[in-house]
């Protein structure tokens, strides 16, 4: 283990630079660890390490006993190992493991971070909060995006899941501004049938019940109004509460009712099937766009991030089970 000159515990080695048969000398964040057993009923540890370039799966195999109290969610730690290939991606076994304390790291290391700058994403979400013609749609937009403090701290931050898609830090204002580009050309294109203000608002406030679903000041996580309300409910909640305030401060005299239900509609029926989460499937078109939307853009992430991070040689991923099918590995994914 090295250290520099001011304490801390040397970075040298990245998820990204893991290559497999080659040994593993480096610290990392654990993001996930649970004690299970083999086949045999041999218990062994389940990991995944984490560091600002990504993550990567661990096994402890030995000495479990003596790691299972250690190696524990969201702690750093300094690994001794190998990197193998175990189904087309990378794992680390993990031979030694030691804690490290916080001061001994720079905690920026070990965070993914989207590589777009959040402050002129949250200038273009502005843009089209500004763009919604509709009176009481944008005195809702504003309300959130232009006056809420903690909104506007918050989503420059926030990851958009846990792990699925956009998961890093502004993952979630990522998101949004691309379902908001896709929303407004779709909207562009069938002009006699679809409410623009209506899609628009319900694209900016889709997602944003997730800024209290998650926590994500270092590891990302699921809150307790997470497990037990989840972001679509605490979404509406919010534009409840955000209509209660524009009336009682007479923003706005009195918000329609239809208007009212149609945004909580949106924002309800936007995961598409009961199965996937949503309490209502949409019902009128522009929710139905907007589920196709949300549901393309997170396709898209989390399909680009497999077939970069796959380890597998040749034109062809291994096999996802996710979407139960292998990648092609289209000329924009090989490596030089």
């Amino acid at each position: 283990m090295q250290n520099e000159q001011s304490g801390r515990v040397k970075k040298n080695l990245f998820v990204r630079d893991l290559k497999e048969k080659e040994p593993v000398s480096s610290p990392f964040l654990i993001k996930f660890s649970s004690l299970v057993a083999d086949k045999n009923g041999k218990p062994y540890m389940n990991l995944v390490l984490m560091d600002s370039s990504g993550e990567v799966e661990a096994r402890i195999w030995d000495d479990v006993a003596r790691y299972a109290g250690q190696a524990v969610k969201d702690t750093f730690v300094w690994v001794e190992g190998r990197c193998q290939s175990y189904q087309g991606r990378k794992q680390v076994v993990i031979n030694k493991l030691q804690i490290l304390r916080e001061d001994e790291v720079e905690q920026k290391q070990y965070l993914p971070e989207s590589f777009i700058d959040p402050d002129p994403l949250f200038e273009e979400v502005n843009k089209y909060v500004s763009s919604l013609t509709d009176p009481h749609y944008q005195a809702l937009a504003q309300s959130v995006f232009c006056s809420d403090n903690d909104v506007i701290e918050l989503i420059k931050r926030a990851p958009a899941a846990k792990s699925y898609h956009h998961a890093y830090k502004s993952g979630l204002l990522e998101h949004l501004v691309y379902v908001l580009r896709i929303s407004d050309f779709i909207a562009s294109q069938y002009k006699k049938n679809i409410n623009r203000d209506l899609l628009i608002v319900g694209a900016l406030l889709h997602d944003i019940g997730k800024l209290w679903e998650l926590s994500y000041e270092r590891v990302t996580d699921y809150t307790t109004q997470g497990k037990l309300i989840g972001h679509l409910v605490l979404g509406v909640e919010l534009i409840d509460k955000k209509i209660r305030e524009l009336e009682e401060t007479k923003v706005i005299d009195k918000f329609p009712e239809e208007k009212k239900l149609l945004i909580k509609h949106l924002v309800l029926s936007h995961h598409g099937e009961l199965e996937f989460g949503s309490p209502k499937r949409p019902k009128c078109l522009e929710a139905m766009v907007l589920h196709y939307v949300d549901d393309l853009d997170s396709k898209i992430n989390s399909i680009t991030n497999f077939i970069t991070q796959d380890q597998t040689s040749g034109e062809w991923t291994t096999y996802n089970k996710s979407y139960e099918r292998f990648f092609f590995k289209s000329s924009n994914f090989k490596k030089d």
